[in-house]
């Protein structure tokens, strides 16, 4: 009995399986149904999207693209811009840099004729000074040689004159003694003539040279005829 309602329920297990199966592929059939419709709506809106999107990237795609070219544009003109500044920077340096030069060179050269200038005029007054110096010294020289010819000449006239008045006063001298021999002399002679006279009168005279015996009154020798004066 027991396996007999074993059976039966077996039995109503498998129809209830069955009538679940069927429900249950009744109830996948219906949602696959629904599921498919929503699938078509959702491809619906899907496909309207995309549309939506392929639009929105063409457009996109497009904007890109001009952007792209906005950007080279934009690129090529900085380029161009930034080759036109180098240049620009290029040629400022060398008109400074030729400027520069420029200045250097008329500084140096003003610097160079200033020094040029300052050095003649340097060597001109030292050329002058050098003159003065040397016509001083030749001016000096000359007086020095002019006062010392003076001076010679002073202390030659000097002498001369010295040697002059010695010689004068030592002629002078002479002259004075010989004067008073010469005196001294006649004074002799006078009285040696007196003496003769007197003893000429008293007496005959004898001559003093050749002997002779003469009157006491004559005055020369009769035979020499010396004088016996």
């Amino acid at each position: 009995m027991n396996e007999t309602e074993n059976d039966e329920k077996m039995e109503e297990e498998s129809v209830n399986s069955g009538e679940e199966k069927e429900q249950s592929a009744s109830a996948s059939k219906t949602k696959l149904k629904s599921k498919l419709g929503s699938g078509k709506a959702v491809l619906s809106k899907f496909g309207s999207k995309l549309k939506e999107k392929v639009g929105d990237s063409k457009e996109k795609i497009k904007y890109k693209l001009e952007q792209r070219k906005e950007e080279k544009d934009i690129i090529k003109a900085e380029k161009e811009s930034r080759k036109q500044a180098e240049r620009e920077a290029k040629e400022k340096a060398e008109r400074e840099a030729k400027e520069r030069a420029e200045k250097e060179a008329k500084e140096r050269a003003e610097r160079e004729a200033k020094e040029k200038a300052e050095r003649e005029a340097r060597e001109k007054a030292e050329r002058e000074a050098r003159e003065k110096a040397e016509k001083e010294a030749k001016e000096r020289a000359e007086r020095e040689a002019k006062e010392k010819a003076e001076r010679e000449a002073k202390e030659k006239s000097e002498k001369e004159a010295k040697e002059r008045a010695e010689i004068e006063a030592r002629e002078r001298a002479a002259r004075e003694k010989e004067a008073k021999e010469i005196a001294a002399k006649f004074d002799n002679f006078q009285a040696e003539k007196e003496t003769a006279i007197k003893s000429r009168k008293a007496k005959k005279i004898i001559c003093p040279i050749c002997g002779a015996i003469n009157n006491k009154t004559d005055e020369f020798c009769k035979t020499c005829h010396s004088s016996l004066i």
